[in-house]
């Protein structure tokens, strides 16, 4: 009998290879967010750490500065929290093509496993038939004599 060959292989192949690079993506986007988070999170606690500042003896000027710097990095803030949504937005896109993807290759992958065992379950039929030919012609030679 003829070895088992899935004749969709080729699309799924291409498939897996879908779902490879969607896996890929995957991981992109959540190393941008990541990174985007970590940016946000070292700006709140610059902001913090101005908030908290000094109880010395501080100058008008040295007052004013800091007012600035302070609204400077609160506006960062306001952009990076932005930056982090989008990120957020991009993974949660990321992942809905990897799970389709992942769900195209799984019901092709299950198809073949199918198809397998419907192969197996041929070949062991005919191998069966085979060994009874071989015992019936056994038993008709040995009658014979």
């Amino acid at each position: 009998m003829k070895r088992f060959k899935f004749r969709l292989q080729r699309i799924l192949d291409i498939r897996e290879q879908i779902r490879d690079e969607a896996r890929q993506e995957l991981g992109r986007r959540n190393a941008v967010l990541a990174h985007e988070q970590s940016v946000l999170g070292g700006l709140e606690a610059e902001l913090l750490r101005l908030n908290a500042g000094e109880n010395g003896i501080v100058t008008a000027s040295e007052l004013l500065l800091t007012g600035a710097y302070a609204q400077r990095i609160q506006k960062l803030i306001e952009q990076q929290a932005l930056k982090v949504e989008e990120a957020r937005k991009a993974v949660v896109e990321a992942q809905e093509r990897y799970i389709q993807a992942n769900k195209d290759a799984k019901a092709l992958e299950m198809l073949r496993e199918k198809r397998r065992a419907e192969y197996d379950h041929e070949v062991l039929k005919e191998e069966i038939n085979q060994l009874d030919e071989v015992a019936t012609q056994r038993a008709n030679s040995r009658g014979t004599r």
